[in-house]
């Protein structure tokens, strides 16, 4: 199976399961395809969520059941955090009963492990491509349908950093790294009445209401790892 369509770029891939050898065994299917990067694994949902903070993945594939934290809270924690990553379930159960919660989530695609590793494949290119795929029964599109419209509501609502100044962008990172007024205005030879002004542009630009918000748009975007 070669690549579909026009994204080339390095794909990054964080496999979440419980079993080991599984995981080791995405990865082989995945190694042939220069594109596709697994770039971390864990074993559980709290170490999933720590991992994908720290490598800001593409795409995250899932397992459900897990000890400790499930796979169903740790979709939740890792869209709070980077709602721009894509979820994608592989999961042995056969029945739905995630299902409902998981639509409400947003994840992406949605893969038993009882499918051909084509399957597998097939779903992860859907995901690059911005795509929905599931291979749960979905009655006349009915649930591919509600995830597009959430996706789209949420792209309605999605901040572009493009609209920063140079200047603003580098106010950003050192707001979004901790620094305070006065350390920046030092370390950039301004003003704090400058720096603060700079403050409230980026809050206006980027739809944030605090220096949180702005410390997850960082992580969001690639600019900030935690």
């Amino acid at each position: 199976m070669k690549p579909a369509g026009p994204m080339q770029d390095i794909c990054r891939i964080l496999l979440v399961d419980d079993h080991k050898l599984l995981m080791e065994g995405v990865r082989s299917l995945l190694a042939p395809y220069a594109h596709l990067r697994v770039t971390g694994m864990a074993r559980s949902g709290s170490e999933a969520v720590a991992l994908a903070a720290s490598l800001t993945p593409h795409i995250v594939i899932m397992d459900l059941t897990m000890p400790g934290m499930n796979g169903v809270e740790a979709s939740r924690a890792i869209l709070q955090a980077l709602p721009r990553t894509r979820i994608l379930i592989y999961t042995g159960h056969e029945d739905q009963r995630f299902l409902p919660e998981l639509m409400e989530l947003g994840i992406m695609g949605h893969v038993r492990k009882s499918e051909a590793p084509e399957v597998l494949l097939k779903a992860i290119e859907s995901l690059r491509r911005n795509e929905i795929f599931l291979t749960c029964p979905d009655p006349g599109g009915c649930l591919s349908a509600m995830l597009r419209a959430r996706l789209e509501a949420h792209d309605e609502h999605a901040v572009d950093i493009s609209v920063l100044s140079p200047r603003e962008k580098e106010i950003f990172r050192l707001l979004a790294d901790g620094k305070s007024i006065k350390v920046i205005a030092q370390h950039l030879f301004i003003s704090p009445k400058t720096v603060e002004s700079h403050k409230y542009n980026l809050l206006t630009k980027l739809k944030a209401e605090s220096v949180g918000d702005l410390v997850k748009i960082a992580i969001r975007h690639g600019m900030l790892q935690v």
